[in-house]
């Protein structure tokens, strides 16, 4: 079909496009997030493109759903995209009011297709993007352990997370992620010619681009550059992830960034995980890094869910993508690039105020560890391997 290979060419063809003049301002939890997406949706006087991994017919998930089904009663053009692995669970009578009120809604790789589409193969973004105006991106789902902390994990605390809300140019870029999903999944048809004619008009001073990632690009765009960015850092690299499991280049890149005398620190999830499979992965392979200097720790307030990462306190990445196989190789990812001194400072204090709660991982402890925990480990890791 030529229009979903036009709408990935063009999505490929805008890798690192930077533009100038977004203005770009950061949630650390979900709470504050989601509510203003909630606020944008409901002042949405043309389109909502809204795209999510996780949708749950919760408490804030049908806040969504009404915000939306109201907007769509109004004339409002509402395009819902959801994972459908990420979504397992989700009551489909609550969707119902919205598709009643002219809205569609689309389910991205079904459970019956896994004869056509590789079930691993997931849609991990997570975007919003509102009259073409104004977009939200990050980690942020649509479920209450977001807003409470009372989901999976049960810590009682918001989690912590990462989400940006942009205007200015950027966002034609974002909708043009959106559109490349939306027609991926078979969606109904949309003009998207018109959506993507003319760049709104410039709100602040951020430079920023979008890196769209993902199994049918071909390449790792995400992991590459990484790497890259590893190789150029100069004196200190920070990067938070809540899952940690990637393959050799990106230890070998953190390793060798860290014995040329660059601070690599690093912060995941910490027993208050959502999976515990994936943090007993990441302890098969991070001695090795640890013997090289690299700086680890877990987080301890609660379920940090960001993904975040800044270097020399220059330039910062914001996005869903974790630091795992599952993300550089097999989901449909997006991140944003922002080379701003400003935004990257703000990003830097909050990495390093939840760096200092964090607990240390020692080599020493990992050392320590049992004949049956180690196996347990690097048989965790050697199923995410493969799986």
């Amino acid at each position: 079909m030529p229009r979903p290979r036009a709408i990935r060419a063009l999505v490929r063809d805008r890798a690192l496009r930077f533009t100038e003049g977004n203005r770009v301002e950061l949630y650390d939890t979900g709470r504050a997030g989601l509510q203003a997406m909630l606020a944008a949706i409901e002042c949405a006087e043309q389109r909502i493109h809204l795209e999510t991994y996780i949708l749950r017919s919760d408490q804030i998930g049908r806040e969504f759903l009404a915000a939306l089904t109201e907007r769509a009663a109004e004339g409002v053009e509402v395009c819902l995209l959801y994972d459908a692995v990420g979504s397992l669970g989700l009551d489909e009578s609550a969707l119902e009011p919205l598709r009643a009120a002219g809205g569609e809604v689309v389910a991205f790789n079904p459970l019956f297709a896994w004869l056509r589409v590789p079930v691993r193969r997931r849609d991990h973004r997570k975007i919003l993007v509102v009259d073409g105006r104004v977009a939200f991106m990050g980690g942020l789902n649509i479920g209450d352990e977001y807003v409470s902390g009372l989901g999976p994990v049960k810590t009682g605390e918001p989690w912590r997370d990462a989400h940006v809300r942009i205007e200015g140019p950027c966002v034609r870029d974002l909708e043009a992620v959106f559109l490349e999903s939306w027609f991926r999944a078979d969606g109904p048809a949309l003009p998207w010619h018109a959506l993507l004619e003319g760049e709104p008009r410039r709100a602040g001073s951020v430079r920023c681009a979008v890196l769209a990632d993902g199994p049918s690009h071909r390449r790792r765009r995400t992991r590459d550059l990484l790497i890259s960015a590893l190789g150029d850092t100069e004196r200190e690299v920070l990067l938070v992830s809540p899952y940690f499991a990637p393959g050799r280049k990106v230890l070998e890149a953190l390793g060798e960034a860290s014995r040329r005398g660059v601070r690599v620190s690093l912060l995941l999830a910490g027993p208050r995980t959502d999976h515990p499979s994936l943090r007993r992965a990441s302890r098969a392979v991070l001695p090795k890094l640890l013997e090289h200097g690299v700086q680890v720790r877990e987080f301890d307030g609660g379920m940090m869910h960001a993904k975040l990462a800044c270097f020399d306190g220059t330039y910062a990445v914001v996005g869903t993508s974790n630091l795992d196989r599952q993300s550089f190789e097999h989901s449909y990812e997006v991140n944003l690039i922002l080379e701003d001194a400003e935004f990257a400072k703000r990003v830097r204090e909050g990495i390093e105020t939840d760096t200092a709660r964090g607990q240390p991982v020692d080599l020493a402890a990992l050392a320590r560890r049992g004949f049956i925990e180690r196996l347990r480990d690097s048989l965790a890791a050697l199923l995410l391997r493969w799986i």
